[in-house]
């Protein structure tokens, strides 16, 4: 279960570069992501990609086929990707791939990222699409491929998160 919530982390870091801001909204944060590499020429400019609306979310995942207890996050302020790459840096993840771009309704997202395992650098690479609305309500699946895995049978993992915005914090 453990694992299960650091790639739920992982998830949650990648998603908050995903939305683009709404016209007139002051801020909200990072959230969890999964599917296709998207364009490294279609990727949108960092500052202008936006997470989820400010405010109280509600969040529903199922990490390597078990469902995890809902969690309330709040938002303070709605995050650009690039304060999420910080805080990525911060909690020790260094990305060498990150692109994000938007296909029809859905946001499609490819990162190549390294993190420290218990003690073993792992290479892990992501993709998501998310699909909905940053404002109210989206979903995201995730599938992440790790190198080396952190035990057997988990080289390859898939993440679905169902957000749904309750209200003000």
């Amino acid at each position: 279960m453990k694992f299960a919530m650091t790639v739920a982390a992982i998830a949650a870091l990648g998603l908050a570069a995903c939305g683009e801001k709404p016209a007139t909204t002051d801020g909200a944060a990072a959230t969890p992501a999964a599917a296709e590499p998207a364009a490294p020429a279609a990727a949108p400019a960092a500052a202008a990609i936006e997470g989820p609306a400010a405010g109280k979310w509600k969040l529903t995942m199922t990490a390597m086929g078990q469902s995890l207890p809902p969690q309330e996050i709040c938002y303070e302020k709605q995050t650009s990707m690039e304060e999420a790459q910080k805080t990525q840096q911060q909690a020790g993840m260094t990305c060498s791939e990150q692109n994000y771009r938007r296909e029809g309704a859905s946001y499609l997202g490819h990162s190549v990222c390294e993190i420290d395992m218990a003690g073993k650098k792992t290479k892990v690479t992501s993709d998501l699409t998310v699909t909905g609305d940053f404002n109210t309500a989206y979903t995201m699946e995730m599938t992440t491929r790790m190198d080396p895995p952190p035990m057997a049978g988990m080289e390859e993992t898939k993440t679905s998160i169902a957000a749904e915005r309750l209200g003000d914090c």
